[in-house]
């Protein structure tokens, strides 16, 4: 698992951090805890309505194409292919810099836009001229630690 650290000296506004969202108690915590706490446990999950049938993303309270409320968890397929990519090579946030320049990519997993999701995600080690559309790649968790003792979890693309 990659891991990332947060120094103690970044604040981290509570609109970019989902620290609290982690929780599934508090005055902070929200429907999409159960996102979190699968990423937690080495899962990338989506929304499924079980009204409409569709799968969306971002995590949110109700379905967005029906506005239904009755959704369960499904585990996004490990694989996806690449529709776009570009390369950050300025401008990164200082809590990532060790990593750059890194690649952002769309890709597409599973049976997308019927039965699939189509996602947002840094690719960390792998050369922008390496990559082509349709290129397969692999979602893993990336571990966040910091500031102080707060850990928190994300995903990233690998190049299959």
């Amino acid at each position: 698992m990659k891991e990332l650290t947060v120094p103690d000296t970044t604040p981290l506004l509570p609109i970019v951090d989902p620290f609290e969202q982690q929780d599934s108690e508090g005055p902070d915590s929200t429907k999409v805890y159960p996102f979190y706490r699968n990423l937690a446990e080495g899962k990338l999950t989506m929304q499924r309505c079980k009204s409409c049938g569709r799968i969306f993303y971002p995590p949110q309270a109700m379905c967005k194409h029906c506005n239904s409320t009755d959704y369960e968890w499904v585990e996004v397929p490990k694989r996806g292919k690449i529709h776009a990519f570009s390369a950050l090579l300025i401008g990164f946030p200082m809590v990532i810099e060790e990593f750059a320049p890194f690649v952002i990519a769309v890709a597409r997993f599973g049976d997308y836009p019927e039965n699939g999701v189509q996602i947002v995600g840094a690719m960390f080690d792998v050369d922008y001229s390496e990559l082509s559309i349709g290129d397969e790649v692999e979602w893993e968790i990336l571990k966040i630690k910091g500031p102080g003792e707060k850990v928190r979890y994300w995903y990233h693309f690998r190049k299959v």
